[in-house]
């Protein structure tokens, strides 16, 4: 072979390397599949301004991710993430934590922690109940939008309760503090936290206390709205969810991880 013809060979096949490189610099990367969620500030279950987003969307961050997804969390005043994530062409994929519930448009994931929802009180004036017919001698503070317990609900919607509702549990935790309310409605952990980590509660954290012989132990849940294209994910998130909280019992390093893996245990 000739040196001209060598020359050619070697000119061609750097040429086609060349291309053949340029095509594979310019491959399109696959898009990233985001899911977008809608929450609350409800420390410390979900926060934007908590390590991790809060114990629960840590967990529910994980499995997505496990999936293959990223996630995005908006946090709204409750009463709009249920509204953007309800109807026909909803904004959400789903809102959390959520409470059980029957509702047309929504299906509930696994449980994805607990809630143990009682009545805050004032150590100076504690409640004398044995049943909750007894609170309607009470003055109560609700959140609005909100869910209560069954029979607070029950007894709301019946008008035997003498109720005042505040934006948030801070609001109401305040009026108890200074004993314009003589209970509220509130999680435990919400309340624990509040009066931990709020400046204006911490003065109150000796005078309020957890009524542990009125609450109810309710789960947490994603809930997803059938309408939405993603909606069909639900599947997969239960099974990693259950494969997850298996593993917890197993292994001795996940329960050490910021997870909320449906410990029902209240802290007295």
């Amino acid at each position: 072979m000739s040196n001209n013809a060598v020359l050619t060979l070697s000119l061609v096949w750097l040429i086609l390397s060349s291309v053949t490189t340029a095509k594979a610099a310019v491959l399109p990367q696959p898009e990233p599949r985001i899911i977008y969620l809608a929450s609350l500030e409800w420390p410390p279950f979900t926060g934007q301004e908590l390590p991790h987003l809060g114990r629960t969307a840590v967990l529910v961050e994980r499995i997505f991710n496990q999936m293959g997804y990223q996630v995005v969390i908006d946090f709204l005043p409750w009463s709009r993430a249920v509204k953007q994530t309800t109807g026909r062409d909803p904004q959400y994929l789903a809102y959390f934590p959520e409470y059980p519930l029957q509702h047309d448009e929504l299906k509930l994931s696994g449980c994805i922690g607990y809630s143990h929802v009682g009545l805050a009180e004032h150590s100076a004036a504690p409640l004398q109940i044995s049943s909750s017919a007894d609170l309607q001698h009470y003055r109560l503070g609700v959140v609005q939008d909100y869910v209560n317990t069954i029979a607070i609900d029950q007894m709301i919607r019946d008008r035997r309760l003498n109720v005042e509702t505040s934006l948030t549990d801070k609001q109401n935790l305040l009026r108890l503090a200074y004993q314009r309310l003589d209970a509220a409605v509130i999680d435990y952990d919400v309340m624990q936290h509040l009066l931990s980590t709020e400046d204006e509660l911490k003065p109150f954290k000796k005078l309020l206390q957890f009524n542990i012989a009125e609450y109810e132990l309710k789960t947490l849940h994603m809930a997803v709205n059938i309408h939405h294209p993603d909606a069909s994910l639900l599947v997969e998130f239960d099974r990693h969810l259950s494969q997850l909280a298996l593993q917890s019992l197993s292994s001795a390093e996940l329960p050490k991880q910021p997870l909320d893996l449906c410990q029902p245990g209240l802290k007295h």
